[in-house]
């Protein structure tokens, strides 16, 4: 049997209250609700419409649903779902454990030479801004860089045509740790002259 909590459980015990009172049969425990799902692995912004997905009107998580299977679009960042299901698709109490190491494999952390390589990677890409050729020339104007300059970028998704962002910002990251550790050095040579200067 599974185990509600909150506005659930307090809706189920009505249930078998007013049932119990009623005499007609309470709702059984494995009935479909909904659920947020995952989302995107990093938010980036809204992605929808999606084919075959309505937007969501009324639902809201821990509802009742009829059609199990059924999801709707909740508009967000994330491009969360609600998702019809008897158990919470995310996995329970895990959550969405992507970026957790019980989800991955073959967990090798960088070194300084590869952490300096991929440092130079987020070097070579040539920033720019542009407007997608669907969109009104007085669209906001997109900042990035273009996948058709570095393909073979760590920063480019498996499917050559999108940017995956969980990537781009690790490159910037990696540049950000060599530089601190760069400077790091600079403050310790500083330092070493100044008492050299200073015990003369």
């Amino acid at each position: 049997m599974r185990v509600l909590s909150g506005s659930s459980a307090v809706l189920a015990l009505a249930f078998v209250v007013l049932g119990s009172c009623s005499g007609e049969s309470t709702t059984p425990p494995d009935d479909p609700q909904w659920w947020t799902t995952c989302g995107d692995p990093v938010c980036s912004g809204y992605g929808g419409p999606f084919d075959g997905v309505p937007l969501c009107t009324e639902e809201q998580e821990g509802d009742p649903c009829a059609e199990e299977g059924g999801q709707c679009d909740l508009e967000s960042d994330c491009n969360v779902f609600l998702s019809c299901a008897v158990a919470d698709p995310k996995g329970g109490e895990g959550g969405c454990p992507i970026s957790l190491a019980s989800a991955k494999k073959d967990i090798r952390y960088l070194d300084r030479g590869t952490l300096e390589s991929t440092a130079d990677e987020a070097l070579r890409l040539q920033l720019a801004t542009w407007r997608y050729r669907d969109e009104a020339n007085d669209a906001r104007v997109h900042l990035g860089f273009v996948i058709d300059d570095r393909p073979a970028s760590p920063a480019v998704a498996a499917d050559g045509g999108h940017v995956d962002l969980y990537a781009y910002t690790s490159l910037a990251i990696a540049a950000i740790q060599v530089q601190q550790q760069e400077i790091d050095a600079l403050r310790s040579e500083v330092d070493a002259l100044r008492r050299e200067l200073a015990g003369r």
